[in-house]
């Protein structure tokens, strides 16, 4: 299986490919806008493994939460990708990586800014909902991205490359074949919230 997943939520944003057990992690250049920087990370994760993008049985995009630009760039860029090789596209949010990076924690966060964050957090039956929380308000043990951020490319690997087996033996064509990556931003934006109060 090959695969190739971008995840432009945050600050160190990279592409990542693997094929069979071999994988390559490439980081986006500090300094450069995302939009500039994704295709050439994507283009060396690539031919780090000697893969041709045409050789690829499905992309991935991390949609959210995060950055509303970079989430935005990177869900538009896999749209393309997959539209244009004919390959299924796989949507990962950000607490997805995280439990995968670091499962059975009783609450996984992303900051949001102004002392609040994202967050996915078990209720007592175990069930997990996403909600925006204030800092104050997380259960003791929280997983925070910014504190397993080494291990999100890897986790992205792992999860893109059981979604792609998953679908190799699928009985029917599942809807991702088709169906576009929205951007998951728990929020609206800031210049949304102004136009709904009159400040626009």
């Amino acid at each position: 299986m090959k695969g190739l997943i971008v995840d432009t939520s945050i600050n160190e944003a990279y592409a990542a490919a693997f094929d069979g057990e071999r994988s390559s992690v490439v980081f986006l250049s500090s300094g450069v806008s995302t939009a500039s920087a994704i295709q050439p990370a994507t283009e060396k994760a690539l031919s780090d493994l000697g893969l041709r993008k045409e050789e690829l049985d499905g992309v991935s995009a991390v949609v959210g939460p995060g950055s509303f630009t970079g989430i935005r760039i990177g869900v538009s860029f896999i749209n393309a990708f997959a539209f244009a090789l004919g390959i299924p596209r796989f949507r990962f949010t950000a607490f997805d990586l995280l439990q995968e990076a670091s499962p059975n924690a009783p609450a996984y966060a992303v900051d949001a800014g102004h002392q609040s964050a994202y967050a996915r957090v078990a209720a007592p039956d175990g069930v997990f909902t996403d909600t925006n929380l204030a800092l104050s308000d997380l259960p003791e043990g929280t997983v925070f991205r910014n504190c397993v951020a080494e291990r999100l490319p890897q986790a992205a690997l792992a999860l893109l490359s059981r979604a792609i087996d998953q679908h190799v033996y699928a009985l029917c064509a599942p809807s991702y074949l088709t169906d576009l990556l929205r951007p998951y931003y728990m929020r609206k934006s800031q210049a949304e919230r102004m136009k709904e109060q009159g400040n626009v």
